[in-house]
């Protein structure tokens, strides 16, 4: 962890913006987060973590040269009273529209200062010339070392401390998320002690009550910053990354723990194509994927930063943006200026700055990344500490950390971090985040289906069919016939359904090959918009240019009769290659598109008479999708 955190998290509702209470519950929603009235959502904010060192000793019980155990027995309620006092304060100065201050996520670090305790040791641990060594021989350090965690005193500050700052945070309109104490060595292994770690820490966090019933907004990210995570045999493989964190998923939804859960990648959360291959999946579709950037990462930095690039090579390292939303948990710059530099993870010099942990511009760097988020859509943020986003040393009135009370509104002055410097992520998030708290951003995607259903519910028609599902594939038309060209293996493209398409009145789902090819192609069908989740999957007979595929009898590869009535996903998927299609279809007699709406015409659709999709009158308030007067309607 960063000495300097920034914590600031991209918020985009599309409701009014309004705090001093808890905001709407959020879950997954296909690539997305949904709110409780199904509005997509994006949130900004920032990260802390309860720790005198972190938070520059603005708070804690001093005792000579220092600050003490936060945990002494002589000082611990002293201490645990500061410290909620101080991060309601920082709540309370970061949710002020009036002020300026538009966040709404906030990242809770776990912090060990106070799950350590130096009387324990974890079986397996051993020390040699002064340094620390885990089970599987790996020299761990910092906050890395896990060696005197304390499980009992997890459940301990569960109760007295972390979720009073949760609470505190939803109190204010935020949403939380929780990361275990410390950070990942440098190399974690499949049922090694590190994953025995997490599903220690997860199993007390998820019980705790505070946290189940407040599932809708406390989510859950596994872990901080995986560089190199192997199989139990040692060798690194991409199957390494689902076989690991997908234990501690289970032993998170058997705890009845509902909320999301954002999983990371490796090399620093930098790294997620593993995860196409072998997905991890989870039984309440409720995941999405924690990542972390700074300026050098992704190809990007002062030096190169060019958006297409920056766009590209984002969405070729996390795939997963075009499946699940994404949360950048950790982000920070400013401008270099004359000084001491560092190394980053990835053994990379970074000049000085004004302090942050990423050199960057934002006219530069923070421009390509700025038209990341946007492109994108469905990427939320917190800065990597509260001192990337708020100027302490001028928040005022100061607060009495030993009796809080919130402040006379009339009389609080706050500024952005790094105020002045107009380069630095201080004032742009400032701005963005203001910017973001105003847009009511539409329910459709970035490839929106047609504002009136099409004949074809299947329909071969540019901004219908997306090409990006997963990867960036290409759809083009033809005369006559349509080409879907992969540009990865296992590349995805077809239809998303925002609304859930009923077809169970049809027995076949057809599909014409303009022409033959000899790759194979399947076909995968869903009646869930969890695109990691369970699915039906038909092989195509590729030298055939008809294909008829039996809705009848189908069966999900989990063996589970599909749910006609609830089809939120269709794609084709094949290895790198091109597919030419004439035309896909349902069908009654596998011949017949009999999902045309050519009845529907002029003198029916204007007569405000309510039709399915195939021209037949409904009476009453349907339930599903519906023509009336020529216009589409979806009813729950």
């Amino acid at each position: 962890m960063k000495k300097v955190l920034l914590s600031l998290f991209l918020a985009q509702f599309a409701f009014t913006f309004t705090f001093a209470q808890m905001a709407p519950g959020i879950h997954v929603d296909g690539n997305n987060l949904k709110d409780d009235a199904g509005n997509i959502v994006v949130l900004h904010g920032y990260m802390d973590t309860p720790s005198p060192y972190f938070n520059s000793n603005r708070w804690g019980v001093k005792e000579g040269w220092g600050y003490i155990d936060p945990n002494s027995s002589s000082n611990g309620a002293t201490n645990i009273r500061q410290c909620i006092s101080y991060f309601k304060s920082l709540f309370y100065a970061t949710t002020l529209p009036e002020k300026g201050t538009y966040c709404n996520i906030f990242r809770l670090h776990l912090d060990p200062c106070w799950t350590n305790n130096s009387s324990v040791s974890r079986t397996g641990f051993t020390q040699k010339d002064g340094k620390t060594y885990d089970p599987q021989g790996v020299e761990v350090s910092g906050e890395a070392d896990t060696h005197q965690f304390d499980k009992n005193r997890l459940t301990k500050y569960m109760r007295t401390l972390y979720t009073e700052i949760a609470k505190a945070a939803m109190g204010r309109g935020m949403h939380v998320i929780m990361r275990p104490p410390g950070v990942c060595p440098g190399d974690i292994y499949v049922d090694g002690d590190y994953q025995n770690y997490l599903l220690t820490v997860w199993d007390i966090v998820t019980k705790n009550d505070t946290v189940k019933k407040y599932y809708k907004h406390i989510s859950i990210e596994l872990a901080n910053e995986p560089v190199r995570i192997h199989a139990a045999n040692g060798q690194q493989t991409d199957q390494a990354l689902r076989d690991f964190f997908q234990p501690v998923i289970n032993k998170i939804r058997e705890n009845g723990f509902k909320g999301i859960i954002w999983v990371p990648g490796t090399g620093w959360q930098s790294s997620y194509a593993a995860y196409t291959k072998y997905p991890v999946k989870d039984p309440l579709h409720n995941l999405g994927f924690a990542v972390h950037d700074y300026s050098g990462w992704y190809g990007t930095s002062d030096n190169s930063y060019n958006t297409t690039n920056a766009i590209n090579n984002f969405g070729n390292q996390v795939p997963v943006v075009r499946t699940n939303p994404i949360v950048i948990t950790e982000v920070d710059w400013s401008p270099e200026k004359p000084g001491a530099g560092h190394y980053n993870e990835h053994r990379e010099w970074v000049p000085a700055n004004y302090g942050t942990w990423a050199t960057g511009s934002t006219s530069k760097w923070g421009k390509a990344y700025k038209a990341t988020l946007d492109y994108y859509q469905n990427i939320s943020m917190t800065l990597s500490g509260t001192d990337c986003y708020l100027d302490w040393s001028s928040y005022l009135p100061k607060p009495n950390l030993n009796r809080y009370t919130e402040p006379d509104i009339s009389r609080v002055t706050v500024k952005p971090a790094f105020t002045g410097v107009e380069e630095a992520c201080g004032e742009a998030c400032w701005k963005w985040y203001k910017e973001y708290a105003q847009v009511n951003y539409p329910s459709e995607e970035r490839y929106q289906p047609y504002q009136e259903i099409p004949q074809n519910p299947l329909a071969l028609e540019a901004n219908y069919v997306n090409p990006h599902l997963l990867y960036e594939n290409t759809f083009t038309k033809g005369n006559g016939y349509a080409i879907i060209e992969f540009k990865n293996d296992n590349g995805a493209v077809g239809w998303r359904f925002e609304e859930p398409l009923d077809v169970s009145a049809y027995k076949y789902l057809v599909v014409d090959l303009y022409r033959v090819t000899s790759r194979k192609i399947n076909l995968r069908i869903y009646d869930t918009h969890d695109f990691w989740g369970d699915y039906a999957e038909v092989t195509l007979d590729a030298s055939s240019s008809h294909n008829q595929i039996d809705l009848t009898t189908i069966k999900t590869v989990e063996g589970k009769d599909l749910d006609l009535t609830n089809i939120r996903l269709v794609y084709f998927t094949s290895v790198a290659s091109k597919m030419y299609l004439a035309k896909t279809f349902f069908s009654n007699d596998g011949e017949t598109d009999a999902t045309a709406i050519a009845t529907v015409s002029a003198d029916k659709s204007h007569d405000n008479n309510k039709y399915d999709i195939v021209g037949r009158i409904i009476n009453g308030t349907p339930k599903g999708f519906y023509i009336q007067n020529g216009k589409k309607f979806f009813n729950k």
